[in-house]
């Protein structure tokens, strides 16, 4: 799973916050607001319950499951029949996971005397008791009538999953013009036992027969393979009824079951070792299916090969819903995607979400082949999948861009408030809190780290050996390291200690001292971390002018130090941790010149480069610093350029403007990468560089959004009078991405009351992530409404549409940002010359204020309740 719209520990980040769940951090918000960071939780847990592994009592073979659903109520009518038997003891008694249900009936299918069984249904648990006792040898099946009810019983969900119905209807009832209507599940993790009774556990696998029934006007999703020949139709209250059977003839877990039903268009891609590659998408998106998806087919083959294991599943399908509660979700043969996944060709162009497709689909192999045999060992799902993004990375476009998103990862890692925890973790408060950054991005960061130790092809082997020995079958961390060391020979046990089961990471300080008489360089490494050091092999970049070595280090002790001998007379640049293993902290002391010395001796090392750039820290007007900068700018590597661009953009002395205002008009006209450009005109905006208008005005019908959009942010920083007209006439060009958010920063800044009729008239179009940057506007908006009239019809639509989102952190997010409108108003009635304008803010201010607390009001979920009930105490003081 992966979760890109993520506001981890309930801490309000304005617009879309992009992290990878299943997560990753990958994209910026569009807009900061400057609030107090508060943690909320709902989760009280004790943390010392050992979390062991379900105890398996009974094994479930095979589910046939029959589903009819009532979409107005947003319930089902099922029968489902379980095959099962004791998994060792016998017994005479089985406890079934059955959430928000009613149940009609249950009875064996082999009854001798037909009559039902007598059962009890509390706490979402069915109990049965049986008239005899069953060993391992005997196969039973039972039959459960039953419906399901997923909207009645209590919601959970955690910071990458946030919510838990497990079946969801979207739309059923044609409340919502323009918006599609759709069901689909979302298993993981304990959720799909509220669409079937089960036994709803990550080390249960079952076979699946799933019958739908559903308007033949739908289309239908689920594991493994349509039987075609078994569809029937019917006609149902005068409605055309079509009955779609599924059969998934291998075990998986219960969590990755999965259907889904809408107006989907179904486009096929190439097949891939005999087996078909197609994308679910509602109609419009049909054309650029590909694209949003884009090399699929070479994924798949490309990670049979890397893994030994070909593709094991009979197909591979990905759709794309609306108002997914998470980002992505690998359930077995048919990933589910959320809407940010909707892209026409140029939005694609500018930011795709390759990293999400490859991340699901190792998923098929890691997570879904063999599972985590309990949410303690989710390192051997969720790491491995944020390493498959590195992974392939690497193959297609090169080690440097897989590089970069290892240094993203882990700096994500770092920025975590909960390092201190395991990667393998048998004590926390709630499962749901193992889907967080250490099962992520620090999981992903010591898969690289141990795949440098082990080599391309003892790692690939080990990979091969722990999937074939495991394969549908749940497996715990120290499987992975058995399949290791049965591949090398070698005991791994010090590295397993060290990184999957001990939590933190090493803090290092790196000092370089020159020994002119000895003619070597001492390179002095200090572990800060408190507690017992760690055993850090790691290679070191020694460079002698153009001559560079790789030499290796084993640092074992809290203080080490390695000598490097001068070449010649010539002293050593060095390039410390040049595969950039090290998952930790790492402060180099350098000085600006030898900093500058290791970005030329870096080559096509982006990381290394980073790093270099990292420790100018606003100095710029040191000559070393100044040429790195320079180099920087001309850099071969697209990251590196837009780097050193942001770097330059808060600068506000005008020398140091004039020193770069001329590169920078270059790149934002001429260079071949479109993000690159779109940040250099972002940077010509903030130093309001007029000579660079005829540029901007011709880039506003650039085939990029990014580069159209940040172009015109840029004019309304040189020309604010006349920006608006240009806004107002691209609005109907049905612009998309960064162009279509900065056009509607540009309305909101103008604040003129016959524009509020443009946000009515959008706000019932827009979804998902889109909705949070109209709402950033919105808020604009009503800080510069010109008229009363204006302001209070902006509001009124605003409570409405945070009112009816129904996405848990959308939400939280768009009633965050009327907090920052509201502390506008504040500042400005505090800082106001005169009583109009004083009696102006605090009208407003109270105004918002009302709509605060009656969002707050309405508010379901008793996370965003608290969370906005905090940010609002924050604001009244």
């Amino acid at each position: 799973m992966v979760n890109y719209i993520n506001i981890r520990s309930c801490t309000v980040l304005i617009g879309l916050c992009v992290l990878c769940a299943c997560g990753s951090s990958k994209r910026a918000s569009k807009k900061a607001v400057d609030l107090e960071t508060i943690t909320v939780s709902a989760k009280n847990n004790p943390m010392n319950i050992y979390r062991a592994a379900a105890t398996k009592e009974w094994e479930i073979v095979h589910t046939t499951v029959l589903l009819k659903f009532n979409f107005k109520e947003k319930t089902a009518d099922g029968e489902v029949g379980l095959t099962l038997h004791p998994y060792f003891y016998a017994t005479d008694s089985i406890v079934l996971d059955a959430k928000s249900m009613k149940i009609e009936s249950v009875k064996l299918s082999h009854s001798e005397d037909g009559k039902p069984l007598a059962f009890q249904y509390t706490d979402d648990k069915l109990k049965l008791k049986f008239k005899k006792t069953y060993s391992r040898k005997d196969t039973i099946g039972l039959i459960i009538k039953y419906k399901a009810m997923p909207y009645e019983g209590k919601k959970g969900g955690s910071n990458a999953i946030n919510d838990d119905r497990g079946l969801y209807f979207i739309n059923t009832d044609n409340a919502i013009a323009n918006k599609p209507v759709q069901i689909w599940t979302q298993g993981e993790t304990e959720s799909n036992s509220h669409w079937v009774p089960t036994i709803d556990k990550p080390n249960q696998r079952t076979t699946l027969a799933l019958l739908l029934q559903v308007p033949d006007s739908m289309t239908t999703l689920s594991n493994g393979y349509l039987d075609k020949e078994r569809s029937t139709l019917s006609i149902d209250d005068g409605v055309r009824m079509r009955s779609d059977f599924w059969i998934m003839d291998k075990p998986i877990q219960v969590y990755a079951m999965m259907f889904a039903i809408g107006k989907f268009s179904i486009v096929n891609d190439d097949n891939v070792l005999g087996k078909p590659v197609n994308y679910y998408v509602e109609p419009e998106y049909a054309p650029y299916a590909k694209a949003m998806f884009k090399h699929t087919p070479e994924m798949v083959e490309h990670f049979s090969k890397i893994t030994g294991v070909p593709y094991p599943w009979n197909k591979y399908s990905q759709i794309v819903v609306r108002d997914y509660v998470s980002g992505a979700m690998e359930n077995t043969t048919a990933t589910l995607c959320g809407e940010f996944m909707n892209q026409n060709l140029r939005e694609n162009k500018d930011n795709d979400y390759e990293d999400v497709v490859s991340h699901e689909l190792f998923h098929q192999w890691f997570g879904d082949y063999v599972t985590a045999e309990s949410w303690s060992n989710l390192t051997l799902n969720e790491s491995f999948a944020t390493y498959g993004e590195q992974l392939w990375r690497k193959y297609k476009y090169g080690k440097p861009y897989a590089d970069e998103l290892a240094w993203n990862d882990l700096n994500i890692y770092l920025s975590a408030g909960a390092a201190a925890s395991p990667l393998v973790r048998y004590y926390y408060s709630d499962k749901e809190d193992m889907f967080d950054r250490i099962s992520y991005q620090k999981g992903g960061a010591i898969l690289h780290y141990l795949h440098g130790l082990l080599g391309d092809e003892a790692f690939y082997k080990s990979m091969q050996t722990y999937l074939t020995k495991n394969a549908l079958h749940p497996a715990e961390a120290s499987d992975w390291r058995k399949a290791i060391e049965e591949v090398t020979g070698e005991d791994w046990n010090w590295f397993f200690n060290q990184w999957y089961y001990k939590g933190g990471h090493p803090q290092l300080d790196i000092k370089y001292t020159y020994d002119e008489v000895a003619k070597k360089l001492n390179i002095n490494a200090t572990q800060k971390q408190e507690g017992a050091a760690y055993r850090l092999p790691v290679k070191i970049g020694v460079a002698y002018g153009a001559n560079k070595t790789i030499k290796d280090w084993t640092i074992n002790e809290k203080k080490d130090v390695l000598s490097i001998p001068y070449e010649n007379g010539t002293k050593p640049t060095i390039i410390f941790d040049t595969e950039h293993w090290i998952v930790g902290e790492v402060n180099e002391d350098k000085t600006a010149t030898e900093w500058l010395n290791t970005f030329k001796s870096s080559d096509s090392d982006a990381v290394t480069k980073f790093r270099a750039l990292n420790s100018i820290k606003k100095k710029y007007d040191d000559a070393s610093n100044t040429e790195m900068i320079n180099l920087a700018l001309q850099d071969k590597t697209k990251s590196v350029r837009n780097k050193a661009l942001q770097m330059l953009m808060p600068i506000t002395t005008q020398s140091l403007q004039d020193k770069w205002k001329r590169d920078v008009a270059y790149m934002a006209a001429n260079d071949v990468n479109n993000n690159v450009r779109a940040t250099a005109f972002k940077v010509l905006g903030n130093w309001v560089v007029k000579s660079s208008k005829p540029d901007m005005l011709a880039a506003l019908s650039d085939s990029s959004y990014a580069v159209a959009g940040s172009a015109l942010a840029a004019l309304a920083e040189l020309q604010p009078d006349t920006v608006y007209g240009i806004a107002i006439k691209m609005l109907d060009t049905d612009p998309k991405g960064e162009l279509e958010s900065s056009i509607w920063d540009v309305i909101a800044d103008e604040g003129k009351e016959s524009d509020v009729k443009l946000f009515e008239e959008r706000v019932p179009h827009y979804y998902g992530t889109k909705k949070i940057y109209l709402a950033s506007s919105m808020s604009e908006y009503l800080k510069n409404a010109k008229s009363e009239k204006a302001f209070d019809r902006t509001l009124e639509l605003y409570t409405q549409m945070t009112k009816s989102e129904v996405i848990q952190g959308y939400r939280v997010s768009i009633a965050a940002y009327l907090i920052y409108a509201a502390s506008d108003y504040k500042k400005k009635k505090k800082e106001a010359r005169n009583n109009p304008d004083m009696n102006n803010a605090e009208l407003r201010y109270n105004k918002l204020s009302l709509a605060i607390e009656d969002v707050i009001k309405s508010e379901t979920d008793e996370d965003n309740k608290k969370t906005l009930r905090n940010y609002k105490a924050m604001l009244d003081r």
